[in-house]
């Protein structure tokens, strides 16, 4: 319990390291006849040939100006970037790749180029070719089956209901500007007939007085941006199934799934005494955007520092689990003060735009997401984190896909600067597991719940809360911390909702106390305070505070933390050579303690939120280097770049864009004092943005938290570090002394 009653102390805050790396050209190797897979060539030319041949005779392939879209699939063990088949469709204007899609690639061509297509397969003149023939498994026309997924429509589109029913909808990214124009006036055509609706008028807008701004004009500008850059998803309401079958069948759509309703949902609550709000410091506690249903407890209502509109009005907003939420947000361990929670106070804005339940007027998914947009313009400066504690009902019917509300939550994060924290979600008779969206968003801290033990410390996983992984290889949830509370009212309740709130807390006052915090920096220091080394499905890495601890802002006793952001091109090698291990972790020329590295890249991601989600991804590793000039990796394996593809995405989570190493030291010999760290920026499929080669990215954004912890506790380590990297640091955080007396 963090009661303030352990022993006073100063700590030492965390270093922000200075030192510039050195970049290190890399030559990549491309195709050769070495990636030729002969056992398959000769079946393949066959094989390939023949679904071109099929698809030039099939009738129903609706195509938009003559073009069309096949999908060709790779085998397993040819998954890699550098397997992409550009030499047998060459980027011009007859044929093109456009986007990655189900473990292959869309390709934009013409039925009448499918013949030239068939002729470099059946010659294969050059062994690039002939790399490409061995590597690809088929190909398809992409058809209303394949927009289905190869589900039934009567299974996508369910029962008819007096309502309509909603569904997100992504538009066929073609390069070619006159099917860009064939596909917009198709779409303009449903809308015309009624077919494509956009939900009830009242929840556009909320922040304009510009009544004359219709839906439909509305998707008209969305149609001139999808005629510009080729990309386009919306929210639409569908009345009937026929009216769904002439859209799925109108060749203008790549992806469509159903909009699962959004909920708020814990176990039945008990009783308690209430903190009063009246103690928060109003100067100084940080704030927390709070997207819930609203805040109407009047002792709470004086720490809602601006008024936002709301989407949805207060009979049908979910005002008792707002009210919750908020409780907890603000006041955390005051209600709790029986489990170890820091004693940090926040103030919030309430952004009331969750229905209760059963509520039947609802706004779209895109009226939900272009209300949260308004929302961010409108925070801006005034608060980093934002709390969603809901999620979709279920998880999305395609879980190697991204859904449109975690992408979209994490496009508007990514562009104004926030870090969601997000519940999980909990279990259900019809889930017991998977998690749901928006917890699949990329930009966010994902947060599952944990049970406490007799003494009021964390313990194992909730039963109640979800679990990972999340879609594009992503290692979710990141965190956890308790997720049966106590809360307004007295109340106790348990769920995912409740976990969230705790996190955005701690979250909200590392953004205050730390000097160039960024999203990512904050969740990368959060994620190497917590105690786990490796992850978790269930807890993640742990949880970034533990009675008796310090707060992530600051370093334990015996330890020293380096952090700091860094921008890195894709094609080079970065070293950050000669940073000192500490003396207090070498013992008899072996190092003994525990060494961290957290990093987290602000990743190029995909607007068709597919398996290949991320378009860049970070390679990390602390290495020694000895006397002979060879590195040998202290943390990190570097194997994401010679182990098969399909096995570094799945034992390794290659392409997740947060990279965690830890390790506990006792008998790794050293020849010297002097560490470096390497990282890497890698791409793929740069193709659907753009670009011909990684030459042509600007810099990544990438987060780093590096921390060393002595194996006695050794309070001399903070010192030595910072004497030795001398100008190369400085005192990361707003105050440099920090009494800790109420926070231990």
């Amino acid at each position: 319990m963090a009661d303030g009653n352990s022993r006073k102390r100063i700590l030492n805050p965390i270093l922000s390291f200075l030192a510039e790396p050195t970049p290190k050209a890399v030559t990549g190797g491309g195709k050769s006849a070495g990636g030729i897979e002969w056992s398959r060539l000769d079946s393949q030319q066959k094989i390939l040939s023949e679904n071109l041949r099929s698809i030039q005779k099939d009738k129903d392939l609706v195509d938009h100006s003559g073009k069309i879209h096949l999908l060709v699939k790779m085998f397993d063990d040819s998954l890699a970037p550098s397997w992409t088949p550009n030499d047998l469709f060459e980027t011009n204007a007859a044929t093109r790749i456009v986007t990655p899609a189900y473990n292959g690639f869309l390709v934009e061509t013409s039925k009448d180029k499918i013949p030239d297509i068939i002729k470099r397969i059946t010659s294969a003149n050059t062994d690039k070719i002939k790399v490409d023939i061995s590597r690809l498994k088929n190909i398809k026309g992409f058809d209303k089956n394949e927009v289905l997924r190869n589900k039934k429509e009567e299974e996508v589109f369910g029962e008819d209901t007096s309502t309509g029913k909603q569904f997100n909808v992504w538009a066929l990214p073609f390069h070619d500007s006159k099917a860009r124009i064939s596909v917009a006036e198709e779409l303009e055509l449903l809308v015309d007939d009624g077919i494509l609706t956009f939900g009830e008028s009242n929840f556009d807008n909320i922040f304009s007085n510009d009544k004359n701004n219709n839906q439909n004009r509305s998707f008209s500008k969305k149609l001139s941006h999808y005629l510009a850059s080729g990309h386009l998803s919306f929210t639409t309401v569908i009345q009937s199934k026929q009216d769904f079958k002439r859209l799925v069948c109108s060749g203008a759509i790549y992806r469509i799934e159903p909009v699962k309703p959004i909920t708020t949902k814990s176990l039945p609550p008990g009783d308690g005494a209430e903190p009063s709000p009246k103690m928060i410091n109003k100067d100084s506690a940080p704030v927390v955007v709070i997207i819930d249903g609203g805040c109407s407890a009047q002792s709470y209502v004086p720490l809602n520092v601006i008024n936002i509109k709301p989407l949805v009005d207060i009979r049908s907003a979910d005002l008792k689990h707002g009210n919750r939420v908020t409780s907890i947000v603000c006041q955390g361990s005051a209600w709790n003060n029986n489990l170890a929670l820091p004693q940090l106070e926040c103030k919030f804005v309430s952004v009331q735009a969750i229905n209760k339940q059963g509520t039947l007027s609802q706004p779209t998914t895109e009226q939900f997401v272009n209300y949260l947009r308004e929302v961010a313009e409108k925070t801006k400066g005034i608060s980093s984190v934002w709390n969603l504690s809901f999620n979709e009902v279920s998880p999305t019917d395609n879980i190697d896909e991204i859904s449109y509300l975690g992408h979209e939550i994490n496009t508007i994060a990514r562009e104004f600067s926030i870090l969601p924290v997000i519940s999980i979600g909990n279990v259900s008779s019809d889930n017991p597991s998977k998690l749901c969206p928006p917890a699949d968003c990329e930009a966010a801290l994902t947060i599952s719940g944990r049970q406490a033990n007799k003494t009021g410390g964390v313990d194992s996983a909730c039963s109640e809360s979800l679990r990972g992984p999340a879609p594009g290889g992503m290692k979710k949830p990141e965190l956890s911390w308790f997720s049966k509370l106590r809360m307004i009212g007295g109340d106790i309740a348990t769920g995912t909702s409740f976990s969230a709130p705790l996190i955005s807390n701690i979250a909200a006052h590392t953004f205050k106390n730390i000097k160039k915090a960024t999203p990512d920096l904050v969740k990368a220091l959060l994620i190497n305070k917590s105690e786990g080394t490796e992850h978790d499905l269930r807890i993640g890495w742990g949880t970034p505070w533990h009675e008796s601890k310090s707060m992530p802002w600051l370093c334990e006793d015996g330890s020293v933390t380096l952090a700091w952001n860094s921008k890195l091109k894709a094609g080079s090698s970065y070293y950050w050579n000669d940073i000192p291990l500490p003396p207090e972790m070498i013992v008899d020329g072996k190092i003994k303690g525990e060494i961290t590295l957290t990093a987290i890249l602000k990743p190029l991601v995909s607007e068709f939120a597919g398996d290949n989600y991320f378009s860049t991804r970070l390679q990390c590793a602390l290495q020694h280097v000895n006397a002979e000039s060879k590195a040998k990796n202290l943390l990190g394996t570097m194997k994401e770049s010679t182990q098969k593809e399909v096995d570094s995405r799945l034992e390794l989570a290659k392409w997740s864009p947060v990279r965690h190493h830890a390790k506990t030291f006792s008998g790794v010999a050293v020849d010297s004092d002097k560490i470096r760290l390497y990282a890497r920026i890698f791409t793929r499929d740069l193709y659907q943005f753009g670009y011909s080669t990684h030459h042509e990215l600007d810099e990544q954004d990438v987060a780093f938290v590096l921390t060393f912890k002595s194996y006695n506790d050794n309070p001399s380590i903070y010192n030595s570090m910072k004497q030795r990297l001398h100008n190369k640091v400085e005192v990361a955080t707003i105050e440099q002394d920090i009494d800790l007396d109420s926070h231990v």
